[in-house]
């Protein structure tokens, strides 16, 4: 008996193959095989059909997505509430804080205002008393008046011209032993008395300003010649002016022949203004407003 011989068919697919199929032809297929329907028939439709992934993922995210927030919201609700609880710690802080300065303040400024008060009734009497020390010029203490009585005593009576109370209160200003020269006050003093038509007692203050060392400013020597010019004393008035020319930091300026020129002016020495209107300008000092202001004035009076 002749040997079985087997097909090529026999030798692929038997158990015997010499030629296994590749590995990925063993691999177990795991798509689902659907058996094709007869023609002529229609698929009976699935009485439990699967579920859509898309359905079931959005439902769960949706879920999810609504905890997420549930949760958001009551975080942000504690925290706002957190939030106005510290603000509202912290005001009352604040108006507590407010409260204690505003009586510490009004504590402080009731003592201040007793302070003052006792400072002030005792300023009060120590300045009367200087008042009647001064009114009467005699008392143990004169040579410790107060400095700012005496010197407020003093410009009244310089600013109302009363010239003789004036001196007097100079006089006992300086006896005191805080006393400083001032050139300022002997210029208001000096131009008081040329108002007041007193020349020689002006010449008598400006020696003892400079006997007590004072600097003798331009100032100074213009408010002695307004005295001497006030009166009528020209040929003082002029040497004095003399004077100011030949020394230094004391030249005459147009305040110095304005006020020299409305002296004259008023005591119609005409023939004096044109000279001193010619120094002027010998000079180089120009007439200002004040200068031809009075001129002006001056010579309209004149012609009526």
């Amino acid at each position: 008996m002749h040997p079985r011989t087997h097909s090529y068919h026999d030798l692929l697919h038997g158990p015997t193959n010499p030629f296994p199929p590749p590995a990925y032809d063993r691999r177990p297929s795991t798509c689902p095989v659907t058996p094709r329907p007869k023609s002529g028939t229609v698929p009976d439709p699935d009485p439990n059909p699967p579920t859509s992934t898309s359905n079931s993922s959005s439902s769960s995210s949706s879920s999810s997505s609504s905890s997420t927030a549930l949760t958001t919201t009551t975080t942000g609700e504690r925290a706002r509430s957190n939030s106005l609880g510290f603000r509202v710690r912290t005001q009352m802080k604040l108006v507590a804080a407010n409260e204690e300065g505003r009586e510490e303040k009004e504590r402080k400024e009731g003592v201040n205002r007793k302070i003052a008060s006792r400072k002030a009734i005792s300023v009060i009497l120590m300045r009367e008393a200087t008042k009647a020390v001064i009114e009467k010029k005699k008392g143990i203490s004169s040579k410790r008046l107060l400095p700012r009585t005496v010197l407020e005593a003093l410009h009244e009576r310089i600013t109302a011209l009363r010239w003789e109370s004036a001196l007097t209160v100079f006089d006992l200003l300086r006896e005191q032993l805080w006393y400083r020269p001032n050139t300022g006050v002997y210029i208001k003093l000096i131009v008081m008395l040329g108002k007041c038509k007193q020349p020689e007692k002006a010449h008598e203050l400006f020696l003892a300003m400079i006997d007590e060392g004072c600097v003798v400013s331009r100032e100074a020597f213009t408010a002695l010649l307004s005295a001497y010019s006030r009166s009528g004393l020209f040929d003082e008035a002029f040497s004095l002016l003399e004077e100011m020319k030949s020394t230094r930091d004391c030249r005459p300026d147009v305040h110095t022949y304005s006020i020299l020129i409305k002296s004259c002016l008023q005591l119609l020495a005409f023939d004096k203004v044109e000279m001193l209107l010619s120094d002027m300008a010998c000079r180089g000092i120009k007439p200002n407003t004040v200068t031809y202001n009075t001129l002006i004035d001056a010579y309209g009076k004149a012609e009526k």
